[in-house]
């Protein structure tokens, strides 16, 4: 059996034709935002800062794909913002930059330790503040430029060696200064291109130019362009010695018709295109890698309210798994659901037996937890707590199944 299994309850699985890989509709995101960093650890996401009803935010939350629920962390420590901008290396997150609640660009850097969910100012960039920069951490050092500071677009290219905790300067980006580029590393190269530029002669200058830049050699090369129209302030990570762009707005800065996904083959210097995520492009979503899959959330739609809608994309080779909705429910049953009183978990192999039932609330709360059970079937009273929607752990002797509940 499946070592680990979730389900969600109304879920909506979107199916797309091209090599069978698929869009699926998660739990909602507990949280509003836009321009929040994302990044992954351990098989654990997170997210971190960004917009906040239109504030500088220090919200810090991290995401369990077996149960597909959110739990908040304690406030990231430095100066709550937006713009921001973060990667990881050797399972270490590092963010920084953006703007604070008075509308200052920083340049301060921070590293975040999940063994002990601790942060650690490290030293600030010698460079001006900025918001959007380009920032990708790869083998020891970490690489930032362009975006947009007091003065304007930007496009120095900075250093960071990670173990003397000093920066250097390094030659500028080839092209035109912009801000909200998109950006990887993969193996020892960085990628970075696309953006926003300065207007000219009243028109918006969003880019569709790639270049790859060499650490050892210090040296810039353009790449393939994207086959599509200019982006800006999407999301974007790499997978498996390939690159991905998502989403964002178009060259006319406004949403695209679908949120467009694009694959980068940096062997080939090709660009293809995979199968969109449901609804229009977003501006300023957050994603990470959680092993096969790509998880994509927040981010303004097109109405421009911030997009609660949470989905994961598999990157797998050949098809993706058995649905694990449909696995989990081969093997458990729970009912009524919705419910108001108590509910009736039923495994449906009949030796099966479950040793522990948790149950908690959207923000990885405890609220109720029942132990030692050995049973097969067991009835849960629910009266007591507050209307909404929990997600019941149930452990087994070899796995552990998630399933979302509802309390009317």
């Amino acid at each position: 059996m499946t070592k680990y299994l979730f389900t969600l309850i109304f879920s909506i699985t979107y199916l797309i034709s091209v090599n069978a890989q698929t869009w699926e509709l998660l739990n909602e995101s507990p949280f509003r935002s836009h321009h929040s960093i994302g990044f992954s650890i351990n098989g654990i996401g997170y997210s971190v800062t960004g917009n906040v009803q239109n504030n500088p935010s220090d919200q810090f939350y991290s995401y369990d794909p077996t149960s597909d629920t959110w739990t908040q962390l304690d406030d990231f420590p430095g100066a709550g913002r937006d713009f921001a901008i973060g990667d990881t290396w050797n399972g270490k997150a590092y963010i920084g930059f953006g703007s604070d609640s008075n509308n200052n660009a920083l340049n301060d850097l921070w590293v975040f330790d999940p063994s002990d969910n601790s942060w650690t100012e490290l030293a600030s960039c010698p460079c001006s503040g900025r918001v959007h920069p380009a920032f990708i951490a790869n083998q020891g050092k970490i690489f930032i430029g362009m975006g947009n500071g007091d003065s304007g677009n930007l496009k120095d290219w900075w250093e960071y060696d990670m173990p003397t905790n000093n920066w250097s300067e390094k030659p500028d980006f080839p092209d035109l200064p912009r801000h909200h580029p998109y950006q990887f590393a993969i193996g020892n190269y960085i990628y970075v291109g696309l953006g926003h530029g300065s207007s000219i002669n009243g028109n918006l200058n969003i880019f569709d130019e790639w270049y790859r830049y060499n650490p050892q050699s210090e040296a810039w090369d353009q790449m393939a362009t994207l086959p599509a129209e200019g982006r800006v302030a999407g999301t974007q990570f790499s997978y498996n010695d390939k690159g991905y762009v998502l989403s964002g707005d178009g060259d006319n800065h406004n949403f695209m018709p679908t949120g467009e996904f694009w694959e980068y083959d940096p062997i080939l210097d090709e660009w293809s295109s995979l199968p969109p995520h449901p609804g229009t492009s977003r501006w300023a979503p957050t994603s990470f890698v959680i092993n096969d899959y790509a998880y994509f959330m927040t981010g303004l739609s097109q109405s421009t309210v911030e997009d609660l809608n949470m989905y994961r994309f598999y990157l797998g080779e050949g098809d993706p798994p058995t649905s694990l909705e449909e696995l989990a429910n081969d093997e458990v049953t729970i009912s009524p659901n919705p419910a108001s009183d108590k509910i009736t978990i039923q495994l449906t192999e009949a030796s099966a037996k479950f040793n522990n039932l948790s149950l908690f609330n959207l923000k990885g709360q405890l609220i109720l937890e029942k132990t030692g059970l050995n049973n097969s079937r067991f009835s849960m009273d629910i009266k007591s707590i507050p209307n909404g929607v929990y997600y019941l752990k149930i452990e087994l002797e070899d796995e552990v199944i998630s399933q979302k509940i509802v309390k009317q």
